[in-house]
Formats: structure tokens, C-alpha cells, sequence
């Protein structure tokens, strides 16, 4: 069983994936002190873990931390993704690929499945992100603006009359108290905000494309945002998953290759054994005959090439741009 986990910037997110498929993810607020104690709540009743994927935008310190505790609690070392120029279909638009964010990167992947039309996925976390992936898997760019709880924070934190706690209060459109006048203020505005770029974005693309939303502040969002918005809370993960299924399938074949060999060079050992002796054949004391000592020896065919091996080498020269095979 493969553990997937995404660190974002405020929330650790994770699932497993077995050959039933993707579980329902979890996730936990990460600690200002680190994630290790958190780790050891969430994932204490884990067992048969034997790999770790990791998309994380943390930083350093917690892919060091959650490496440590994998270490020791499994013995295993995570394989943490990164950003590519090309892979799964998709063409990155970065001009230096491995700077798109791997939470970006790994959404285009799992939203290029619909090849049908173009993609655009809006990711609802600290930062807002809203990128496209056209048709044909070209990454168009994308854009990023603050987020809810960055607007909300940065107002509490540079105006003094603004000094209450984010909670305490009901929320009212029209407001008639700080909390709700801090609350309605910005999620109108980020709603609008998206409400334009979904506007100009059907127009640039004669209503050819399919909308996705994401991340932690999607659900505040969702009413106040056209119908036909797509929600995908693990998009993320369900683009790491198709990491772990590449490694899965190059893992098969290479024991499938091993096997052959395997199964030859027993083949060969027995028959250097096993086989008799000229006498056995024919019995110990009679001649061969004159007609089949002057008979020719036959030249031996070339044996065709197995057909696994034949579509093992088409495998091989196709692209590594073919299309996922789930789609969400």
C-alpha cells in the first residue's frame, strides 16, 4: 500500500492507494512547531506502507521532519515529486519547470485527462493559483493572488480597529460587526475576482473549456460561483497517483524481463543434465545406418522474436505523453 501526501502551506492532506484504488484523503492543520507530533496522530494505525509519495510546497524543514519520522517508523525514504518540463501529456509553460509549483504541476496532470476541451484549475489555498492546460496538454501559465485567509490575516494585522478573532461571530452579508465585515468583504471579493477571470477565460476559449476548484476554501466559495464549477478537493493527490502507478508499471516490467531470463537459464541447465546419451537413442550396440550418416544437417531458422518482446520495444519508443488512464 503507497502512502500520497501533500504539505501545503497550511494543512498537511493524504490517502492511500491499494489496488482497490484511492482512499478518501485526510488531513490535519500543520503546528508553527513542526508536523512530527501530528504525523504520529494521523498515521500510528498506518501498516503495510511500503512507499511514500510527497508533493510538498512547506519547505525544507518539514520535508526533513516527515523524511525522519517515515524513517524510522517504516523504514523508508519518501520520494518527493517535482515540478517537470513534460509528463502525462502535459507541456509546462515555465520557463524554468522545476519553479511551478509541484501542487500546480500535479493538478494540470490529473485535470489534462479530459483531452475534450482545455482545463482551468483554481486552487482555494493561502495563495489562490488559477492555471489552464489547453486541449492538446500545452500549459497556457497562470496567475496567483492571495488567498482568503491571507486577506483576512493581513487586514487584522495592519489596521488596529480590526482586532477581532476570525470565529467568534455569525457571518452577515451586511455586517454589523468587525468579524463579519472582514469576513463578507473579502470573500466577495475573491468571488468576483474569479467570477471575471471565468468570464474572459469561456470568451477566450469560445466556451471551450471545463472549470475545477480546489484547496481549503473552496467550499466558502462554491455558492457564490457560476453552476458549472467542478469540485475536486484531491486533485492533488489523484495527479501523485499517477507517479505512483508509472513506478508500479516499470517496476512490473522489469520483473517481467528478469523472469525470462531466469526461466532460460534453467532450461539450459537442465538439458545439460538431462540429455542422453547417443547410445541411449539408439542402443549401445547398433550402427547408424549409411543413408542417415550421410544425411545433411538442416540449417536451423531464426526463431521470431516473442511477441512480449515485440510489445515491449513499441512500449518503449512511444512517448511518455500518452493520456492518463482514470479520468476525475
Amino acid at each position: 500500500m503507497k502512502l500520497l501526501v501533500d504539505i501545503g502551506n497550511s494543512r498537511v492532506k493524504w490517502a492511500t492507494l491499494d489496488k482497490t484504488g484511492l482512499s478518501d484523503s485526510q488531513s490535519f492543520l500543520r503546528a508553527k512547531t513542526g508536523i512530527k507530533a501530528s504525523l504520529n496522530k494521523a498515521w500510528k494505525h498506518l501498516s503495510d506502507i511500503d512507499a511514500v509519495y510527497v508533493a510538498n510546497v512547506g519547505g525544507d524543514k518539514l520535508a526533513q521532519q516527515l523524511s525522519e519520522w517515515v524513517q524510522k517508523s517504516w523504514d523508508l525514504t519518501p520520494q518527493f515529486v517535482t515540478s517537470e518540463k513534460k509528463r502525462f501529456g502535459v507541456i509546462n509553460a515555465y520557463d524554468e519547470p522545476e519553479k511551478l509549483g509541484i501542487d500546480r504541476w500535479l493538478s494540470l496532470i490529473a485535470a489534462r485527462q479530459h483531452a475534450r476541451q482545455a482545463q482551468c484549475v483554481i486552487d482555494c489555498g493561502t495563495a489562490m493559483t488559477i492555471d489552464i492546460v489547453s486541449k492538446t496538454g500545452q500549459h497556457q501559465g497562470g496567475m496567483i493572488l492571495p488567498g482568503l485567509s491571507l486577506m483576512r490575516s493581513s487586514l487584522a494585522a495592519n489596521t488596529d480597529a480590526l482586532t477581532e478573532e476570525l470565529g467568534e461571530q455569525e457571518f452577515n452579508t451586511l455586517a454589523t460587526n468587525t468579524f463579519s465585515a472582514i469576513h463578507a468583504g473579502t470573500l466577495y471579493s475573491i468571488s468576483a475576482t474569479l467570477e471575471r477571470i471565468i468570464n474572459d477565460l469561456k470568451q477566450s476559449f469560445n466556451d471551450q473549456v471545463r472549470f475545477i476548484i480546489t484547496g481549503g476554501d473552496a467550499e466558502q466559495l462554491l455558492p457564490l460561483l457560476p453552476d458549472d464549477i467542478n469540485h475536486y478537493p484531491d486533485i492533488v493527490l489523484r495527479g501523485l497517483a499517477f507517479y505512483v502507478r508509472q513506478d508500479d508499471k516499470k517496476n512490473s516490467r522489469s520483473k517481467k524481463q528478469q523472469k525470462p531470463a531466469e526461466a532460460d537459464n534453467q532450461t539450459d541447465d537442465d538439458a545439460v543434465e538431462k540429455a542422453p546419451q547417443s547410445s541411449d537413442i539408439m542402443g549401445q550396440d547398433a550402427p547408424a545406418s549409411d543413408t542417415e550418416s550421410n544425411k545433411k544437417p538442416r540449417r536451423s531458422r531464426s526463431k521470431k522474436a516473442p511477441a512480449a518482446e515485440k510489445k515491449q520495444q513499441v512500449d518503449k519508443d512511444k512517448p511518455a505523453s500518452a493520456l492518463p488512464e482514470e479520468a476525475i
